[in-house]
């Protein structure tokens, strides 16, 4: 028996989307839009075992939990196949599912910086009680300084937040060069197959230009994904503004709110938490002992 894997794109996104919705996952790295996007950075292959998405990870000589309903028989397949590969990016219930297949044979490790940060979609669109009032005076101010509008992303303002993102890299690019520069060929990538993705966005103007954008895509079914969003962070008042405009005019049918990973990045995690995320979605390796 061989496996065959191949570099994601476009063409699998069906297949994708069916595999991650047979067994939910709390986890964003599965989206179409990360996993395409995001591939060629990791050296990332998808192929299937026992009609399960598995990830192949060539950057970290590992592969993903298998994701569809026969993931137990996947396993079974993987494992002895591989000679008890190392896994990544496995989600607290799935390390519990390959204790019991392969007992005391894996050694699970916390994988912090690619926790996944989880909100209240209500608790973002209306920002009450006393802990989201510094947040609540942002917005405040921006409503009464600037003539704004907001309207929904689509195939008609894509190209103004791709130009709007190019004056936001040239502004921020000196302070992670690679990891702001990956996350730019990323975003053309997703806006250029935004509707096979089956995103959902919002544009924040003032003047009648683009000062902020958002986007993603569904998660599973009462989780939406945020993969991206942007804002010129010298006009205050605009990341909180687009933040809750979004969560409250275009994901009225999601629960939850999935804002992904703090990549490690302090200033990062400090902002994240400042929103008061319901859960974080815990990812772990495993390792043969």
């Amino acid at each position: 028996m061989t496996y065959s894997f191949h570099k994601p794109g476009f063409d699998d996104i069906k297949w994708i989307k069916e595999k991650i919705s047979e067994r939910r996952t709390e986890c964003c790295d599965f989206t179409p839009g990360n996993l395409i996007g995001w591939s060629r950075f990791f050296g990332g292959e998808i192929g299937s075992v026992s009609d399960c998405l598995v990830v192949k990870i060539k950057k970290y000589n590992s592969y993903s939990f298998p994701k569809g309903k026969n993931r137990e028989e996947a396993l079974r397949e993987m494992v002895p196949y591989f000679d008890y590969p190392k896994f990544s990016t496995i989600e607290k219930h799935e390390t519990e599912i390959l204790e019991k297949l392969f007992p005391g044979k894996y050694e699970f490790t916390e994988e912090r910086d690619s926790f996944d940060y989880v909100y209240s979609r209500e608790k973002l669109a209306t920002l009450g009680g006393k802990k989201y009032h510094g947040k609540r005076n942002h917005i405040a101010y921006f409503e009464r300084t600037f003539n704004w509008s907001f309207e929904e992303l689509n195939r008609s303002n894509i190209d103004d937040c791709i130009a709007m993102n190019e004056k936001w890299y040239t502004l921020n690019v000196e302070k992670d060069r690679e990891g702001i520069e990956d996350e730019r060929e990323v975003l053309r990538l997703n806006f250029a197959h935004f509707e096979e993705i089956g995103g959902i966005g919002g544009v924040l103007r003032i003047d009648g230009e683009v000062v902020a954008f958002t986007f993603g895509e569904r998660l599973n079914d009462n989780t939406f994904d945020t993969h991206f969003e942007k804002a010129y962070s010298d006009i205050r008042g605009a990341y909180p503004m687009i933040n809750q405009l979004f969560a409250k005019t275009l994901l009225s049918d999601y629960e939850f709110i999935n804002r992904e990973d703090d990549v490690g990045s302090e200033g990062l995690r400090s902002a994240k938490l400042s929103y008061h995320p319901e859960f974080l979605v815990k990812k772990y390796s495993a390792v043969a002992k």
